[in-house]
């Protein structure tokens, strides 16, 4: 399955877009619609997945839901971020209610499958109490839990750093040091990479 980036939203978020010929998920919609619907193209759009509930991951959720008959994913403790403008923080740049509700609740160890591929979904709490990443073969997409030698905001509400660096040393440095990381903001990564280098989370 081919993976786009496409950098999105008034904070640069990356947007993933996962896709075959036929069918195409996406993951973190941030904003800028009209960036995210060429790279859909006439696909089946399966899924539409946030890693975590804050408007900068969330703001196109509206607009592709109303373009494509698709299903909204997000963790089942993130899932009231969505509708909450305090909550998901869209409140602070004037933007209110830029989500409606996820169709899908999603829990740690659950699996979304489009075509040949398979997610897994990771339970990484700690950005917020819900966030995620998703694995796939040797990709993982992190949200905003791990980035390059950097991790996470945890100082915004539901944030928490010692529940964060569990979730990174735990659950995600248990991955092959091999393993491909998209991460929510910023370039990708390693595994080993970061093992090595993340100052604040370093094996």
């Amino acid at each position: 399955m081919e993976i786009l980036c496409k950098t999105v939203g008034m904070l640069a978020a990356n947007c993933y877009i996962l896709r075959n010929k036929r069918e195409a998920v996406v993951i973190d919609p941030g904003g800028d619609p009209e960036v995210i619907y060429p790279a859909i193209g006439d696909r089946n759009l399966r899924y539409v997945i946030n890693t975590h509930g804050h408007y900068d991951h969330i703001a196109a959720n509206n607009p592709l839901k109303a373009r494509y008959d698709t299903t909204l994913a997000c963790s089942e403790t993130d899932a009231g971020m969505l509708l909450d403008p305090d909550r998901n923080l869209s409140a602070m740049v004037g933007a209110r209610y830029i989500s409606v509700a996820p169709d899908l609740l999603l829990s740690d160890g659950d699996t979304l499958t489009v075509g040949d591929e398979t997610l897994e979904i990771i339970l990484t709490p700690g950005h917020t109490e819900g966030s995620i990443s998703l694995r796939t073969g040797s990709v993982l997409f992190s949200g905003d839990t791990l980035f390059y030698h950097s991790i996470g905001r945890t100082d915004l509400p539901g944030g928490d750093l010692e529940e964060l660096k569990s979730s990174i040393t735990s659950r995600l440095y248990t991955l092959p040091d091999e393993t491909v990381v998209y991460t929510g903001h910023g370039e990708s990564t390693l595994i080993g990479e970061e093992k090595r280098y993340n100052e604040w989370v370093r094996v």
